[in-house]
């Protein structure tokens, strides 16, 4: 090289570094569970490209570089502060595409990168972590740091302005013939000549970025343990940012990284007035600060800051921590109902899926009825006892309350996400207007008001299924009458009590009429549950799995949970299967359970075959013989009115599943419990009375037997009895 010639500021990106970045965040990700999901690469033009990402962690460094170079197959340069440049790590840091902001040559580096598309570039034009997510305030973008609030830089726009302001003078001077003003570029920025025209080929772009991490929670793990033991004053700083990014690290997040629209810088520049007398001026502007402080620059690249900003705080992934968080800050009580809260989360699934916004987690896809059942839902439960460990609520009763002086309180910046993560996600989604507004909405309706929306959606829910299941399925002269199989409230207007009536296997909601009757009768609310592949024909319940009767009842308890105060919940036959085990999943949340006739023992001998008969019709199914299957046997009902005359084998192998996972759970079942069981039971062995009151775990409970010589006593003589004993029982256990 001759004593002339320089070097060419660039990037010192060493490729054994980049494998080594890689591997080593492959075996990371796989080790800790954590989930990179990339959505819009497609969304990358083939063309050189300036990244700008939102920046919360340090993680974002290393895992956009990643992304960039698994999908795109390119590895970037990325701008950083100059603080992490020292030592090891600032090598480390340089060899795999680093540029530090005190880089003399940074705004070369880059624009070179740009103007030639040798690498993208990625910068975070936050200019530091936004741990607080504040980002809008009164409208503006304004960003808290550790020294105060300040705007976004404008950096980023000003890197990617410069690079294509310059591909246009060069087009200008090729024009013009202005060879001399073609070279001065050319030396500055350390272009070959005989890559010009390549070069006027291209365009810059813009492409936002947005990452969000879920679930973020500050709490101990390996690396803050190992902290706090080697490092002697450790700095809330670092406690901070061990306890947040190093349980990422460790026990794994997802992460949703968004890849938005690109901005075509171009497009600026020729809507730009002053920008063409720029271009129509002699010589090249090689001058960094003259272009910064040029009016119609700094009028373009401050617009440009403003788009990409938007796009970047539009792209947020929401999650159910994030609607859980915005609407425990938006109760303007200090105390409210957990239900309600639930009830106000759902309806905000709700309302997130009617608007245009398409980033969601991928759980808030699924149905959302979990969250209303209160059978263990491990995301919210999982949100709840972190904000309760972190002094942010206490869970006392069936209420939340909040704990105001920390929501009041302005935490340090350094500490915010160890000390209030419900307001750091509350602001995150701050900017999404669409989404925010029909919140703030859903906040003024009165609890009583919700609750009522909620008991009439899923009311809706179950009769639209059973309309659907019965027409779908209907069989002319052998399925009942829709009247027979149809689900049922009734509400009293002068009680706040109520009753889960669950029916029993090929039975129908008509199966528990007479019990309804009489209850209602009694002041009680009552909802008659309908079993998934019940009510309709012999071949929709074949196609049943007893998960799906489970989830039937779930459904009729969300419509009992917001229609009365307390309530309790009965099953006859298989439907006292289900409601043993409801009561089971839902500590305290019955006042009472009630199993007539449950059938931990069948008389019928031949259900013991039902697996290997099961089993035996799914190998031919799969072999598609259809002439050697059982699928159905004869069933000789005592209502023939109601139930099905014939048995689906697949129906009775699921009915022996429920039974066995039941007779595993019955200890689980603290709520006071009333078996129930007829003497002479020819479908069910009358000893499940005995085998299941001796497996309840609940400490009031109680057994009666009643005389009968047939299966379904809540019709017939012993039919009065039975009322008597629950009725009895119900006066105990609701008062």
């Amino acid at each position: 090289m001759g004593k002339n010639q320089q070097t060419p500021p660039q990037p010192n990106i060493s490729n054994a570094m980049v494998r080594t970045v890689m591997i080593a965040l492959e075996v990371l990700f796989k080790a800790s569970g954590t989930d990179v999901r990339v959505h819009g690469i497609q969304n990358v033009p083939d063309q050189p490209v300036l990244y700008v990402v939102n920046h919360f962690t340090r993680m974002e460094t290393v895992i956009m570089p990643y992304v960039i170079k698994k999908y795109l197959g390119k590895f970037p340069v990325s701008l950083a502060d100059a603080s992490f440049f020292t030592g090891r790590a600032g090598r480390i840091l340089s060899l795999a595409g680093g540029v530090s902001t005190s880089d003399p040559d940074r705004d070369k580096i880059l624009i070179r990168a740009l103007l030639t598309g040798s690498n993208p570039v990625i910068i975070f034009p936050e200019g530091s972590m936004i741990k607080d997510k504040k980002i809008v305030e009164r409208g503006k973008y304004l960003i808290n740091t550790a020294t105060g609030r300040r705007p976004p830089h404008t950096g980023a726009g000003r890197i990617a302005l410069r690079s294509q302001f310059i591909r246009e003078e060069l087009h200008t001077c090729l024009k013009k013939g202005d060879r001399k003003s073609i070279a001065e570029i050319a030396r500055h920025f350390h272009l070959d000549p005989a890559d010009i025209d390549a070069i006027l080929e291209k365009e810059t772009f813009i492409v936002p970025v947005n990452i969000t991490y879920y679930p973020v929670r500050a709490k101990d793990n390996v690396i803050s343990k190992l902290i706090n033991r080697f490092v002697d004053d450790v700095t809330a700083r670092m406690e901070e940012e061990a306890l947040v990014e190093g349980s990422m690290v460790t026990d794994g997040v997802d992460i949703d990284i968004n890849l938005g629209l690109p901005i075509a810088v171009k497009k600026y520049l020729d809507e730009g007035k002053g920008i063409r007398r720029m271009l129509a001026e002699e010589g090249p502007h090689l001058d960094p600060a003259g272009l910064k402080y040029a009016a119609p620059f700094k009028k373009i690249y401050v617009k440009l800051m403003y788009e990409y900003m938007r796009a970047i705080y539009s792209m947020t992934t929401v999650n159910h921590d994030h609607l859980a968080s915005y609407i425990i800050s938006k109760y303007k009580r200090r105390h409210f109902a957990e239900s309600d809260l639930k009830n106000r989360i759902y309806l905000a699934v709700e309302q997130l899926m009617k608007t245009s916004f398409a980033n969601y987690h991928q759980s808030l896809g699924h149905d959302q009825i979990h969250l209303l059942t209160d059978d263990e839902h491990k995301k919210y439960e999982n949100f709840m006892r972190d904000a309760s460990d972190d002094g942010l609520l206490t869970r006392s009763e069936g209420l939340i309350i909040k704990n105001r002086q920390r929501f009041r309180k302005k935490f340090h910046f350094h500490t915010i996400r160890k000390n209030n993560i419900v307001l750091v996600l509350k602001n995150e989604i701050e900017p999404l207007d669409e989404l925010t507004k029909r919140l703030d909405r859903l906040m003024l309706i009165p609890p009583g008001l919700v609750r009522r929306k909620i008991r009439n959606h899923f009311l809706d829910d179950d009769r639209r299924a059973f309309e659907q299941d019965y027409e779908h399925h209907y069989i002319h002269e052998e399925s009942k009458p829709a009247v027979i199989g149809a689900p049922f409230l009734w509400r009293s207007l002068w009680r706040n009590r109520g009753v889960i009536l669950v029916h029993g296997y090929m039975a129908a909601p008509e199966e528990i009429r007479p019990l309804a009757v009489f209850l209602k009768r009694k002041g009680y609310s009552v909802y008659a549950a309908r079993l998934r592949g019940h009510g309709t024909a012999p071949e929709d319940l074949s196609l049943r799995s007893w998960p799906e009767w489970y989830e039937s009842v779930n459904r009729a308890y969300i419509i009992m949970k917001n229609t009365v105060k307390s309530f309790a919940i009965i099953g006859f036959s298989t439907g006292a299967g289900v409601a043993l085990l409801q009561a089971a999943n839902k500590p305290d949340k019955f006042s009472g359970v009630v199993s007539i006739n449950g059938p931990a023992r069948l008389q019928d001998a031949s259900a013991r075959f039902s697996p290997l008969v099961h089993a035996w019709n799914k190998m031919f199914s799969a072999l598609r013989i259809k002439k050697v299957r059982l699928d159905y046997v004869a069933n000789q009902p005592e209502n023939p009115h109601i139930n099905y005359t014939r048995n689906p084998v697949s129906g009775v192998y699921e009915l022996g599943r429920l039974m066995r996972y039941v007779k595993g759970r019955l200890g689980d079942v603290r709520t006071p419990a009333l078996v129930i069981q007829g003497s002479d039971d020819p479908v069910v062995n009358p000893v499940s009375g005995t085998e299941i009151f001796s497996l309840v775990g609940s400490s009031a409970k109680e057994l009666v037997q009643v005389p009968a010589d047939h299966h379904g006593i809540l019709r017939g003589e012993a039919s009065e009895e039975v009322k008597e004993k629950v009725l009895m029982f119900l006066k105990e256990v609701l008062r």
